[in-house]
């Protein structure tokens, strides 16, 4: 713009120059006073959202949960295919929520201590899963943190669907028994406190172990007899036989028969339903005279004929013992001879020492397995198919047959303390 200083005195240029710069001024001020209240805004509301924000979560720290020691009512439901493990149950728990699982290789076979303070696993691996070298190992955990503990490894091992005489553990704890069939019948026998193979006992023609007293063992032969090895301090063992007293042809034994691994008693089902009761504790191994299932519940013995309908045991894990008491605990069921594997109806209790049937438990479906826990208020676990009706575990007062708790989980061989 140019002015002319005719039209416009020099002082009017004055003032208009200096209203355009006050002009200028306040618009700077305004525009920095504007900006000064957004930025105290934004800061407010930032200051909002941090009093606002959840508190930042601290660190986790890694930890092992455990397990209170085992009472009476500890239960283990061993499942050796599909969870390749033992669920941890408690019978005192009304829901039966599983406290823990003990991991094994696929088709391991247990054993708990008599405290119940340490699980044992017979158990194989292949370096290339199904094969490659293979490997046998006795492996132990610990009871209350279910945590690993050690692998002792075998010479070798019997792979066979799961059974209780496959391992077992002396009285103290100090030695553990595993049978193998390779390359002949015999029974590992490991030094827990060395963590070593003391010995391989040979037992030709015989199988299974059933531990009992400080350093024993008895197993069934294919030949009628029963045999006993004492295990010296280095290891050495000659085994003491029976005269045969069962006819393993026409009417062999349950080799889910049943050991006190205190006193070396045992009782010892045929599957007709006769009970061999055995001393195995003295110089040599006795044989008393047999007893029927049937006759002391009142009916007539049951024979070996194929159609010849009569009450039988038979099922899994068929048969336990209350210790104590000397109750013994007889799944059973209505059948030919030969249905050894049918699942149970009932469940028979006897006493051993009178030979007389107490009660008969009803059960709610087929059943494949029982055991008893030995306190004096005994729970009894009776276990089925897990996808069949009334499948999975039950628990029962043994006194009124109640039962107090059921969860459908799935297993083959149940193991309680104080065995």
């Amino acid at each position: 713009m140019n002015f002319d200083k005719n039209v416009y005195p020099t002082t009017s240029l004055a003032r208009l120059a200096t209203g355009v710069c006050a002009a200028a001024l306040m618009l700077c001020a305004g525009a920095a006073l504007a900006a000064s209240k957004d930025t105290k805004s934004a800061v407010s509301s930032a200051q909002v959202a941090e009093a606002n924000r959840p508190p930042v979560l601290p660190a986790e720290e890694a930890d092992t949960a455990v397990l209170d020691a085992a009472g009476p009512h500890r239960f283990l439901l061993v499942d050796p295919y599909m969870y390749s493990g033992a669920h941890v149950l408690e019978g005192d728990d009304k829901e039966l929520a599983e406290k823990g699982l003990v991991p094994s290789a696929k088709n391991g076979a247990f054993a708990m201590s008599a405290d119940g303070g340490k699980i044992y696993i017979a158990e194989t691996y292949w370096s290339r899963g199904d094969r490659g070298a293979r490997e046998d190992l006795l492996t132990i955990y610990d009871g209350k943190t279910l945590s690993l503990e050690k692998e002792i490894v075998l010479p070798s091992r019997l792979l066979v669907v799961p059974k209780l005489g496959q391992i077992g553990t002396n009285l103290d704890g100090s030695l553990a028994y595993v049978y193998s069939m390779v390359p002949a019948s015999q029974v590992h026998v490991i030094d827990l406190k060395d963590d070593k193979i003391l010995s391989s006992v040979d037992i030709p023609g015989c199988a299974l172990a059933y531990p009992f007293g400080a350093r024993s063992f008895a197993t069934i032969c294919g030949d009628g007899t029963l045999g006993v090895a004492s295990v010296g301090p280095a290891g050495e063992s000659t085994p003491k036989f029976t005269k045969p007293f069962f006819d393993a042809d026409n009417d062999p034994l349950f080799e889910n028969s049943v050991v006190d691994r205190a006193t070396g008693e045992g009782w010892f089902l045929s599957f007709t339903g006769k009970v061999y009761p055995a001393n195995l504790s003295g110089a040599a191994p006795m044989i008393d005279k047999p007893w029927s299932l049937n006759v002391a519940a009142g009916l007539p013995a049951a024979g070996t004929g194929a159609q010849e309908l009569a009450w039988r045991p038979g099922g899994g894990q068929l048969m336990a013992l209350h210790r104590k008491t000397k109750h013994l605990f007889v799944l059973m069921h209505a059948g030919n001879y030969w249905t050894h594997k049918e699942d149970g109806a009932e469940v028979w209790v006897f006493d051993a020492d009178k030979r007389s049937l107490i009660k008969r438990i009803k059960l709610a479906g087929p059943t494949k397995g029982i055991a008893v826990s030995q306190d004096d208020a005994p729970l009894l676990y009776a276990w089925a198919d897990a996808m069949g009706p009334g499948g999975g575990v039950s628990v029962m007062k043994v006194e009124t047959g109640e039962v107090m708790a059921q969860r459908r989980v799935s297993g083959s061989i149940g193991l309680v303390p104080g065995l």
